[in-house]
């Protein structure tokens, strides 16, 4: 029985894609061609790695088995691959990058393209899971996560951190003034996220005293960037940090409200990553290029 690479990466990407059609479509071949692929592995495992239907297609419990080791295989070929371009020092390969979509809109997008120009051996795929993913299932060689990091076994680089403020558009401020104490933010429109709520606590003083402040938003998004344009049309006041809204303030198309009762608050920025930070050279150069093309949006 001879199983061969080509089969355990059409394996591991159906899983990932959750079809035979998106694998097809990201690696470049034909449905028929990844759906002969599978069948043939299966004939050779001599059982069935997936249950099919018309609507969806899912591992069976020996097929969860089986990918658990071809993603674990994948994993040691990508680490051989990665130590054998640190030796001729010449960063190359692709590289997934999962990020929120605020960070890629300000923090990465921006400087991509002087990123390919430096190194055009390093193909980049961008994704925004917008939660708490596990980089070896979305096969995620680095995530930018905002906020506490929780205990992981992952491996880490602080980025930096950014200060959060309450913020307005002009037209908002215009058209409805600017509230003079915390506890006029109820009176207001206001704008929040959906999940998690956390981050609906916004870090000011309610009437002098040191505490949160648990916001009810009128209005709920389910993402940063959302709520930044929403707070730029002017429909309500906003809790956001500077990393995407620093360039909005310099301009003049939101200012800081209630400046005097925010109590300072800062998101630490972390880089996550399951293979040692040094092991592999297109993680280390791009997470260095980022750290430090950023350097004048975020705070050491």
């Amino acid at each position: 029985m001879n199983i061969t690479l080509d089969q355990l990466r059409v394996l591991v990407a159906v899983n990932t894609s959750g079809s035979f059609s998106k694998t097809a479509e990201l690696l470049g071949q034909t449905p028929s061609a990844i759906s002969r692929k599978i069948s043939q592995l299966e004939k050779q495992l001599d059982f069935q790695l997936f249950t099919r239907t018309t609507r969806r297609i899912s591992l069976t419990d020996e097929g969860k088995i089986v990918t658990e080791k071809a993603q674990q295989v994948l994993n040691v070929i990508n680490d051989i691959e990665d130590n054998a371009n640190l030796n001729h020092s010449i960063p190359q390969g692709k590289l997934k990058v999962d990020a929120p979509a605020p960070f890629l809109e300000h923090c990465i997008v921006p400087y991509l393209a002087d990123f390919m120009a430096k190194y055009p051996q390093v193909e980049i795929e961008l994704a925004s899971f917008d939660t708490q993913i596990d980089l070896i299932e979305k096969q995620v060689d680095v995530a930018f996560r905002i906020g506490q990091l929780k205990d992981s076994s992952l491996h880490y680089r602080p980025v930096g951190r950014s200060l959060l403020r309450i913020l307005a558009s002009p037209m908002y401020i215009e058209k409805h003034g600017i509230p003079q104490k915390v506890s006029e933010l109820r009176e207001h429109n206001t704008i929040g996220f959906s999940q998690p709520i956390s981050l609906n606590n916004w870090p000011v003083k309610l009437d002098d005293e040191q505490k949160i402040f648990d916001l009810k938003p009128h209005l709920l998004c389910d993402n940063g960037s959302l709520i930044r344009q929403a707070a730029l049309r002017g429909m309500g006041i906003v809790c956001l940090a500077d990393f995407m809204t620093n360039h909005d303030l310099q301009r003049g198309k939101l200012v800081q409200v209630l400046t005097q009762s925010t109590i300072e608050s800062y998101q630490p920025i972390n880089a996550v990553f399951y293979k040692p930070y040094q092991s592999s050279l297109k993680l280390k150069c791009f997470i260095d290029f980022i750290v430090e093309s950023i350097s004048g949006q975020v705070e050491n």
